[in-house]
């Protein structure tokens, strides 16, 4: 006799047994059939978005890039009452202590000036920077593909970012080898003077 007595309305509890294992099996068969459909299609356009999202970001912080410049005891710019834009070109800085494409040290300044040894000719009266010449016509290259691939033509429009204490003599070295290198217009980059 049982002497368990259930509410009115109340399961047994070997009712309530078996709708949970029922309930278990319903849902391993869901979890099963899940697992083995093979997605037949793909939707990318949530991806798309994402990746505008992207391209618009990068080059937005790539237009701005060469409008920051930190200076320091190597590069202090000159100031000027210009207010012009900053555009993009291929960037040449003269510290100090070095020449710089895009960032990179290419040559080493002693005393505002480059060693023979870096110089074309061979002399320290020449002209043409060899290292800052095989730099810029590697870049040249490359922008110059860009252009074709944009269907637009190769500018050759170089930034110069210089020390205020540059010499004018180093200044005309590396303008010239960049008109070697087939850059023949130039930016140079001051401070704007507060008004």
């Amino acid at each position: 006799m049982d002497t368990k007595k259930n509410k009115p309305g109340m399961p047994s509890s070997e009712e309530a047994d078996k709708a949970r294992r029922a309930d278990k099996q319903a849902l391993w068969r869901l979890r099963s059939r899940i697992d083995s459909e093979d997605v037949s299609f793909l939707n990318i356009t949530a991806m798309m978005d994402m990746m505008t999202i992207l391209l618009v970001f990068m080059l937005i912080s790539f237009t701005n890039e060469t409008a920051n410049i930190t200076q320091s005891d190597q590069l202090l710019l000159p100031s000027s009452g210009t207010a012009k834009e900053v555009t993009e070109s291929v960037s040449v800085t003269l510290t100090k202590s070095a020449i710089l494409v895009e960032g990179k040290a290419v040559a080493n300044v002693h005393g505002g000036a480059i060693d023979a040894s870096d110089k074309a000719s061979g002399d320290v009266n020449g002209l043409v920077i060899t290292p800052l010449l095989n730099a810029l016509v590697e870049r040249a290259t490359l922008d110059k593909r860009i252009a074709d691939l944009k269907g637009t033509v190769f500018e050759g429009a170089a930034t110069i970012i210089a020390d205020k204490t540059t010499p004018y003599r180093l200044l005309t070295e590396v303008m010239y080898t960049a008109g070697e290198a087939e850059y023949k217009k130039y930016r140079l980059i001051v401070l704007q003077k507060r008004q």
